[in-house]
């Protein structure tokens, strides 16, 4: 199959699925250095934050994947970013990207017309194009899909358009009645034509540039820009993992956290330590992992970000990368930005 530039299509097959990782259908995320039921439950509500060093872990993407599509691009100064200053559009931009990858990833391709009309009122350009083809390859297999969007954030907005990021989880059915469950980190670009949003690029396991760029044109777009820089610092500090530091890296966890997470890291600091240097492992956040407001307060006091986490994790095993959705809520106190809340993005979560 083709690529297209930058990135990796949506593959409508459950052999190729969202991602190359099966999703736990309990989705919680294990360590097994950590049994404890309250560890286990303090870790999931963080991100893993030790889990992430472990082989085994939910994410999407793995050792074995092609390598990542490219750095997103910034939007250009000719276009200001409206997402979260103009909130109904926003919204809409939203809900109009989740309508497209549920309406044109849930098929059955044995309805030939029917996936032919919702790829013509959803899909163009080079999206379309890569449905084409993958379609193609399997419309002759009984297969039924079922895509939803777990959760999305919009990353930029404006006239011509928006660029999301989506996490999307499948179920499908395949010949024989065996079914799979397959998660992804996409970045959606996509532009309203004939009263729908149009997905025009899908970038599977998408990368994006360090910091945000542009000169914020609004309160709103201040607030906005410095929650989101302010959840990438903090992910960068809680999804470190050193087992040689474990008691440092635990203090730099608290030093981002605030209430009701500070509290759960309290709690659990003895067991989670522990765990983390009878681990032996190391991991760090790549600074050009994707992120996404997903909601802004309209004082711009409280915002939540989604991540797609790249996460380098170096064991006895040797080094692999993983990609890891999770969802951070953060806080303004005073003239800083504090995580109250940290969780993977999971079916049913």
């Amino acid at each position: 199959m083709t690529q297209p530039p930058g990135g990796r299509c949506l593959r409508p097959h459950p052999s190729t699925r969202l991602a190359r990782t099966t999703v736990a259908k309990t989705a919680v995320v294990r360590t097994t250095a950590v049994r404890t039921t309250a560890v286990r439950t303090a870790v999931a509500r963080s991100a893993a934050i030790v889990a992430v060093a472990v082989p085994g872990l939910v994410g999407c993407g793995g050792p074995s994947d092609p390598p990542p599509s490219a750095p997103v691009t910034p939007a250009s100064p000719a276009q200001p970013n409206l997402a979260f200053v103009d909130t109904q559009a926003t919204t809409e931009a939203a809900a109009g990207v989740k309508k497209a990858v549920e309406t044109v990833f849930s098929y059955d391709s044995a309805q030939a017309a029917a996936v032919a009309e919702n790829e013509q009122q959803y899909l163009t350009g080079a999206a379309r194009g890569e449905f084409d083809q993958t379609f193609a390859q399997v419309k002759t297999s009984p297969v039924r899909t079922k895509t939803q969007v777990l959760d999305s954030g919009v990353l930029e907005l404006s006239g011509a358009g928006a660029k999301v990021l989506v996490v999307a989880g499948q179920q499908s059915t395949g010949p024989g009645g065996q079914q799979n469950s397959a998660t992804a980190i996409m970045l959606l670009t996509a532009t309203r034509a004939n009263g729908n949003w149009l997905l025009s690029q899908i970038q599977v396991s998408p990368r994006a540039d360090a910091e945000p760029s542009g000169a914020p044109a609004s309160p709103s777009a201040t607030a906005r820009d410095t929650a989101l820089a302010a959840a990438r610092r903090a992910a960068a500090v809680l999804l470190t993992v050193d087992a040689a530091k474990a008691d440092s890296v635990f203090d730099a966890y608290e030093s981002v956290a605030t209430d009701p997470l500070l509290s759960q890291f309290r709690e659990t600091r003895a067991h989670t330590v522990d765990g983390m240097k009878q681990s032996g492992a190391k991991a760090s956040l790549d600074p050009e992992s994707v992120a996404a407001v997903t909601s802004l307060s309209a004082d711009g006091t409280r915002a939540e970000v989604l991540l797609g986490g790249l996460v380098n994790t170096q064991q006895q095993g040797g080094e692999e990368q993983r990609q890891i959705p999770a969802r951070l809520t953060v806080v303004r106190q005073g003239t800083a930005w504090k995580v109250s809340g940290l969780d993977t993005v999971t079916p049913g979560s």
